[in-house]
């Protein structure tokens, strides 16, 4: 007696059947996996910002001041921008936190780049005369310093596109509700109107104490993000600077002209842009490392002039929704790109509440606005 055996095996459709529910299955996780990876990135980020708030802290608690926005480091005094009556400097705070953040070697680093026998000197955060290999000659100015990267943003590790090789910065340092020259000394002003730029955090070439923050350091933002300039260049908003925007000034300066550089995710066409935002973590100039509660996060970043001139200087991020914010007190809050901003057309103000609704309250420090939400 004969017995066939029984072929084992899947036939071709079933197999195609299979493999097609082993796609659906990965289609459906995959979104999930993305997602689970930027929450574990967005909370590295507000651990960053966290570092950087314990960092004020600590910075203040040993100088009895807060670091200032932009100022002289060390002997680096040769450079200013429009220098007028007070040569600010042009190193930002994020150089007087460094021994704060577990990066004292590259502090004195730089210190060392400044000194008078230095060959090249250094002047300002990217080079000096006659220094035609900036990474050979300052290669602390190019350190990769991860407390000031955030994860989200990926081109935050690479080195600036500006030819200079720097280092990166994701976390800037808030000039509250101004607008007129916020990246230039007020002693420098003869208009009472341009002496709004101390309505931040931080001041240029100042070092205020913490007592001058009347409004309450738990109402008042500190840092916040941008996203750095891809180097690919385009229309984004998200890393880009809209440049030359003259009419955000009539005499006074509002934030209107800006918003309207603005067409969904991307400026308007036409716009002329450059690519500074976040370039250099040593640069103190507010459109490379500074921004203003003005234009609620996720808008349009826009410069007066010129890259480094002053202007309204948007936090941004790759997370969904909005932005990261360390306030004062060392806390990190999310700040939703639908926040109350209040109305951009409104002139910015020297003194009282900021006309720019909850956000501009965070950022205002003496606008007596002590219960922002």
């Amino acid at each position: 007696m004969t017995f066939q055996r029984k072929q084992l095996g899947f036939t071709l459709v079933e197999l195609l059947v299979v493999i097609a529910i082993i796609g659906i299955l990965i289609g459906l996780l995959l979104p999930a996996v993305q997602a689970a990876r930027e929450a574990a990135r967005r909370m590295q980020c507000t651990n960053n910002l966290k570092q950087l708030g314990l960092a004020v802290q600590n910075y203040h608690d040993a100088n009895n001041a807060l670091p200032a926005a932009r100022s002289k480091v060390g002997a680096c005094d040769g450079w200013s921008h429009n220098a007028g009556t007070t040569a600010a400097g042009a190193f930002g705070a994020a150089v007087h936190l460094l021994p704060y953040v577990e990066q004292n070697a590259v502090y004195e680093a730089v210190k060392s780049y400044c000194e008078a026998d230095a060959n090249p000197r250094l002047t300002c955060p990217w080079g000096s005369t006659g220094d035609s290999n900036f990474k050979n000659s300052h290669p602390a100015m190019c350190a990769v310093i991860d407390a000031f990267l955030c994860p989200s943003d990926g081109n935050a590790t690479q080195l600036s596109t500006d030819g200079h090789q720097t280092g990166r910065i994701n976390y800037m340092t808030s000039r509250g509700d101004s607008l007129w020259n916020n990246n230039r000394h007020p002693n420098d002003e003869s208009s009472a109107a341009a002496k709004t730029s101390n309505r931040g955090v931080f001041h240029v070439a100042s070092f205020p104490n913490m007592s001058a923050v009347t409004d309450g350091t738990s109402n008042t933002v500190a840092w916040s993000e941008c996203v750095t300039y891809s180097g690919q260049g385009g229309l984004a908003i998200k890393g880009n600077v809209a440049n030359g925007v003259g009419a955000m000034y009539n005499g006074q300066s509002n934030a209107g002209a800006c918003l309207a550089k603005k067409n969904g995710t991307q400026l308007v066409d036409g716009a002329s842009t450059c690519g500074w935002r976040g370039q250099r973590w040593a640069d103190g100039r507010v459109i490379p490392s500074g921004f203003t509660t003005v234009l609620p996060p996720n808008g349009p970043v826009c410069s007066y002039a010129n890259d480094d001139g002053w202007g309204c200087a948007t936090p941004q991020s790759n997370h969904s929704g909005g932005v990261n914010a360390a306030m004062l007190d060392g806390s990190v809050r999310f700040v939703s790109e639908t926040i109350d901003a209040g109305d951009a057309y409104s002139n910015t103000v020297s003194s009282g509440k900021s006309p720019y609704g909850v956000w501009g309250a965070m950022g205002s420090i003496n606008g007596g606005e002590t219960s922002v939400q």
